[in-house]
């Protein structure tokens, strides 16, 4: 079955965590939690760091696999090592998730070798950006959307919001850094709909007074 990407929650300017899975020609099998910005309706881009087994597969085959799952134990194995081996199911030159809620195959376009000048995870590091274009989706659970963590920072800031009123100055300045924080993660990574309602809610905490 073939979709767009919107079919599975996933939207251009996005970005969203998801499970990779890669093959190399030995049929090694390797699962890993790496997220995944959409372009458009079927080109995504992923930035992956050198070193990385997915990246060695990746550019080994030219193909890989993006699972969507909301199973924390999943992105939790895949990356503290790799899942079980009856977790995976090989398909010709593709390997995908099992339990996978939806899972997309992605052929890959171009990979370009980069270096971070700096930024807020590193220094200095080498990663690829690694373009690709989705080329079958399969969905397993009608409804699945892939996830995205711009919503869940702004409920965080949500709550704080409902507590401004009660909490102390020391507490206040915590909830401030947190929410600064929070409007960057918004701001890199969620969808425009997120975007616009943190945009409503710093207005309202200016409104009362807290500075921003």
């Amino acid at each position: 079955m073939s979709f767009s990407l919107e079919s599975i929650g996933i939207k251009a300017g996005g970005k969203y965590e998801t499970i990779y899975t890669t093959m190399n020609k030995a049929g090694e099998m390797d699962a890993a939690p790496i997220g995944l910005k959409c372009v458009d309706d079927y080109a995504v881009l992923a930035r992956i760091f050198e070193g990385s087994k997915t990246l060695e597969n990746i550019r080994e085959t030219g193909i890989f696999v993006v699972n969507i799952s909301n199973d924390p134990s999943v992105f939790a194995r895949s990356l503290y090592g790799n899942l079980e081996e009856n977790e995976f199911v090989k398909d010709d030159d593709i390997v995908y998730m099992k339990n996978a809620d939806a899972y997309f195959i992605a052929l890959v376009k171009s990979i370009e070798d980069k270096e971070i000048g700096k930024d807020h995870v590193n220094d200095g590091a080498k990663f690829s950006i690694v373009n690709a274009e989705s080329i079958k989706i399969i969905i397993n659970k009608p409804g699945t959307k892939a996830l995205n963590r711009g919503i869940f920072a702004f409920l965080e800031s949500l709550v704080d919001y409902s507590r401004i009123d009660i909490i102390d100055d020391d507490k206040k300045d915590e909830y401030i850094k947190k929410f600064k924080e929070n409007e960057r993660l918004i701001d890199v990574v969620a969808e425009d709909d997120v975007k616009e309602a943190m945009k409503d809610l710093k207005e309202r905490l200016i409104e009362k007074g807290v500075e921003l």
